[in-house]
């Protein structure tokens, strides 16, 4: 790379490293890469177009524009800038890999499958795309390969805290609690702040009957967010067997505060305060 492609390069960078922000992580399942929200993503954009053009041949360039679209959840836009790199280069399998996930995300299944599996051709060690192609498996339920491929993307690289947390989940599906608790471990000693590998773990806990265990994970969960009604009928439940009656209550008429409605935690909170009578 010349050295007017490395000042420019570098520039973009810093540009989109002032402009990012992470995403809140909720208790569901990673449907693709998590992709963080600008604050100023016009700004990134033009920032990328105007490296490119004084540099039009940059590919490196092409594929941050790419990744910004996806960034706004422009992806017809990023589907055609990874297009114009592939076009150049047949051999960037990075570029298949997020063309990929834009497919993906646009419901186009087959195409995005075709696209995982040409970024595995060229490169059969790329993790991200073995975690990718993991996801659309196991959309169309055939665990087995989804599983196979969730094991070569930690196999490639160790510190990828997704492909942990979505084998956990599949084992969790399998009632294999102990091997998914295994999983969710290192996804959070990887990312000590996943709330959703945290969320689902607790779950495990609640089967395995470990109450405490359980009862820390959504302790911490509920710190993040308070209204996340799943994880607050989980925590009373655990509460109620733990015998600790008062908070159970106060739980479910959280649950209450926040959905009016809701026949289960009403029917719960009845239940509970029978059980609460001297």
């Amino acid at each position: 790379m010349t050295k007017k492609k490395i000042i420019l390069l570098i520039y973009v960078l810093i540009v989109l490293t002032g402009c990012a922000t992470t995403n809140n992580l909720t208790p569901k399942s990673h449907t693709n890469s998590v992709y963080p929200q600008s604050d100023s993503s016009e700004k990134s954009i033009l920032s990328i177009k105007s490296a490119l053009h004084n540099d039009e041949e940059n590919l490196d360039l092409y594929l941050l524009l790419g990744k910004e679209y996806m960034r706004q959840s422009n992806f017809t836009d990023a589907i055609n800038t990874f297009t114009i790199i592939l076009s150049t280069d047949p051999e960037a399998y990075e570029a298949y890999n997020y063309r990929g996930e834009a497919q993906y995300s646009l419901g186009n299944f087959d195409q995005a499958l075709d696209d995982f599996d040409m970024s595995l051709n060229i490169n059969p060690y790329y993790s991200k795309a073995y975690y990718n192609r993991a996801i659309y498996y196991d959309d169309i339920n055939n665990s087995k390969l989804a599983l196979g491929d969730l094991d070569n993307a930690i196999k490639y690289n160790e510190k990828n805290f997704l492909a942990y947390e979505m084998r956990g989940k599949i084992k969790q599906r399998y009632k294999l609690h102990a091997e998914a608790i295994q999983d969710f471990d290192f996804s959070i000693s990887l990312k000590p702040n996943n709330v959703t590998a945290l969320y689902y773990r607790s779950l495990s806990y609640h089967q395995l009957n470990r109450l405490h265990n359980a009862l820390d994970d959504l302790n911490q969960v509920l710190n993040y967010d308070p209204s996340l009604v799943p994880a607050l009928f989980i925590r009373a439940d655990v509460l109620k067997n733990l015998n600790k009656i008062e908070d159970a209550i106060i739980d479910y008429e959280k649950i209450l505060s926040k959905q009016r409605n809701n026949a289960r935690a009403k029917k719960e909170l009845i239940k509970i305060k029978r059980v609460r009578r001297p």
